[in-house]
């Protein structure tokens, strides 16, 4: 798998950021405090929310509070663009939001298109614990396939 893009949206110090055209070896530089630790901390955040769950994550960084960025109403959004082995580009976008004093996962979307101009393609496509995840690619699109 390689990461190709990154998007963060009001994550720590991130209030909107975009990375494009990474390569395998990028190297990240700035001064103390300019948030590259934050940066790298997005993905240990997205592994601790697919292996644990999104309440978990935000929990051991010290809640939804410490986690969104100073001031801000509107949720995290993480958006990753990856080209996985077999060469197809997916998109995974993460919006983290705060209801009732808990972190929930406001829309979790996966997707890639098929051929270049292809409609997307959703794997899973969930909002606040219901959507659906597609389980069996070849009969995706059949009645009944989930």
């Amino acid at each position: 798998m390689q990461i190709e893009s990154l998007a963060i949206k009001n994550y720590r110090c991130f209030r909107e950021i975009e990375l494009n055209n990474l390569h395998r070896f990028t190297i990240v530089v700035g001064a103390n405090g300019s948030g590259k630790s934050y940066l790298f901390d997005v993905f240990f955040f997205l592994k601790d929310s697919l292996t644990q769950n999104v309440a978990t994550a935000v929990a051991r960084r010290g809640g939804y509070q410490e986690l969104v960025s100073r001031g801000q109403v509107w949720p995290i959004e993480i958006l990753v663009k990856f080209r996985e082995s077999g060469g197809r580009l997916a998109t995974n976008r993460l919006i983290v939001n705060q209801d009732g004093g808990r972190a929930v996962v406001e829309r979790e979307l996966l997707s890639y298109r098929r051929g270049q101009y292809g409609k997307p393609w959703h794997f899973v496509d969930f909002s606040r614990g219901e959507g659906q995840a597609i389980t069996n690619e070849s009969e995706y699109g059949s009645e009944g396939a989930v």
